[in-house]
């Protein structure tokens, strides 16, 4: 039993390990069944055969998409689409009382500090993964920076730094977020697009649940969802 969640804990971390270094998902399977048919044949454990889960990672010679090719598809989409949401939920409380927008200079501050964590992301990527106690922190950065934005907005025009119409930003945010999210839909329907984790050993299976497939549509569509969410908020407190 103790091999096992020894093993168990190995080939999560090997997972985790190419994932890092953007191998495809067919080469982590193929490269876990053959780890585990060795295993099968030798009954040995997973670290005395093939030493520690990143060293047998990096050693490796599988696949993998181009250097930092995520980055591009995927994380500069969902910073837009962050920041079309921090300005839409500024815009949106102002546009509901049929007030000027009032900004400050710290509370755009505030509002670039999420923006600015999540364009550095490729930098400490790693960090985040491996340490949760790194995640939870950058979570509680940008939750705060949202709550203080919210608590410094100039209340007085005198007080502001910029004085703007709503209703353009409003549409304008809410626009590119439905594009992204368009974006994001089209794209993840595409063959080939969910590069899961499949062992070749295995019988084939169904894969795409209708579990799974709401989940991404989900994914898709939060910053669309959240939106609505602010809305009523919005009109609530209004």
């Amino acid at each position: 039993m103790m091999q096992e969640t020894a093993d168990r804990k190995w080939f999560d971390d090997l997972v985790l390990e190419l994932r890092l270094r953007q191998v495809h998902g067919s080469a982590i399977g193929d490269a876990v069944a053959s780890a585990r048919e060795l295993l099968g044949d030798t009954g040995q454990r997973a670290e005395d055969a093939f030493g520690p889960a990143r060293d047998y990672a990096a050693a490796l010679d599988l696949p993998a998409a181009p250097a930092h090719h995520w980055v591009r598809t995927a994380l500069w989409p969902a910073l837009l689409g962050l920041l079309a949401f921090l300005l839409f939920n500024q815009a949106v409380m102002a546009w509901v009382r049929s007030e000027t927008m009032l900004v400050s200079p710290a509370q755009l501050a505030l509002l670039a500090l999420p923006v600015v964590l999540i364009a550095f992301l490729p930098l400490y990527l790693t960090a985040v993964i491996r340490r949760l106690w790194v995640l939870a922190c950058l979570a509680a950065v940008c939750a705060a920076a949202g709550l203080l934005s919210a608590i410094v907005a100039p209340t007085e025009q005198a007080d502001a730094w910029l004085a703007i119409e709503p209703l353009p930003w409003v549409v304008g945010t809410a626009v590119v977020m439905v594009a992204l999210s368009v974006r994001n839909t089209v794209i993840s329907r595409r063959p080939g697009q969910d590069d899961d984790i499949a062992d070749p050993l295995a019988a084939a299976e169904a894969t795409g649940g209708v579990g799974a497939k709401v989940g991404v549509v989900i994914a898709n569509w939060l910053f669309p969802l959240f939106a609505l969410a602010m809305l009523g908020l919005a009109r609530t407190l209004s």
